[in-house]
């Protein structure tokens, strides 16, 4: 069974330590424990800073979706700070730090605090709405904690993140462009766009690409399979497309985890073998 970096397609050899060591910013390599806090710690500044322009995005255009979808896109991109991470050391999963902290922050504040004038609250919602924070934004730290634990470094985390990202494409593109609009699940799900959803191909498509060229983790069939071609990338897209198309209201999230992760180890064998 896959388990993080036990089944890691590559070892990454970029961590923080080597990239401030080939700018000459310390005399020595850090030991890994150390890598792996101050990895972290970049991680937290990163957040840090993407919710301060998300808060500054919803006074400037008092446009609540693209607050929301500003944080979407930056949480998806975490995937990029794994390579800073040193897996000789079990604090690789410091990883997770983020994700966890902000779990128990969406937590707190939409099941117990539900302060509708709160920032994370105006941020992160649709209307305001406390509960929300249960929904979209929790599902996603949780999926952020399931990958960076368990599917580390590896396709299948990749593809996973990259689907959040087609999710996060395909709402823009369908406010934007959307002029085709259908329902596949009739009132269960949202109305969608023709445009939208080919957004959301794209954008899972790209995010694989681009997370896997940083993570220098092959695009593979499966997890340390060979390489896998355009027509295997498209296919991966039109099934984050159909799941976000066809999801239940809230739980686009959490279905497009799911069915990325059964895609990567099933489809090959139905289009390809």
């Amino acid at each position: 069974a896959e388990t993080g970096i036990d089944s890691t397609t590559t070892t990454t050899t970029n961590t923080l330590s080597t990239i401030l060591l080939q700018h000459n910013l310390i005399p020595k390599p850090l030991p890994p424990i150390t890598n792996n806090i101050a990895s972290a710690l970049l991680t937290i500044l990163y957040v840090k800073t993407v919710l301060e322009i998300g808060t500054f995005i919803r006074v400037k255009f008092d446009v609540p979706e693209l607050s929301r979808k500003f944080v979407h896109f930056a949480a998806c991109s975490i995937v990029l700070f794994w390579p800073l991470f040193d897996v000789s050391h079990w604090g690789w999963r410091l990883n997770v730090t983020v994700p966890v902290v902000m779990s128990l922050r969406l937590l707190y504040k939409g099941a117990i605090l539900k302060d509708p004038e709160d920032e994370d609250v105006r941020t992160l919602s649709r209307t305001s709405s406390p509960s929300e924070l249960l929904y979209g934004p929790l599902q996603m730290t949780l999926i952020m904690c399931y990958v960076g634990l368990t599917k580390y470094m590896t396709f299948t985390g990749i593809a996973i993140m990259a689907s959040l990202v087609g999710d996060g494409t395909a709402a823009l593109v369908g406010i934007q462009y959307g002029k085709h609009k259908y329902r596949l699940m009739g009132s269960l799900s949202g109305e969608k766009s023709v445009e939208g959803s080919l957004g959301c191909v794209v954008g899972t498509v790209g995010g694989m690409l681009l997370f896997s060229y940083v993570c220098n983790v092959v695009v593979g069939y499966g997890d340390g399979e060979e390489v896998v071609g355009w027509r295997m990338l498209g296919a991966y897209g039109c099934v984050a497309a159909v799941v976000e198309a066809s999801s239940l209201r809230n739980w686009d999230n959490f279905l497009l985890a799911v069915a990325m992760e059964v895609s990567v180890k099933h489809l090959p064998t139905i289009i390809v073998r």
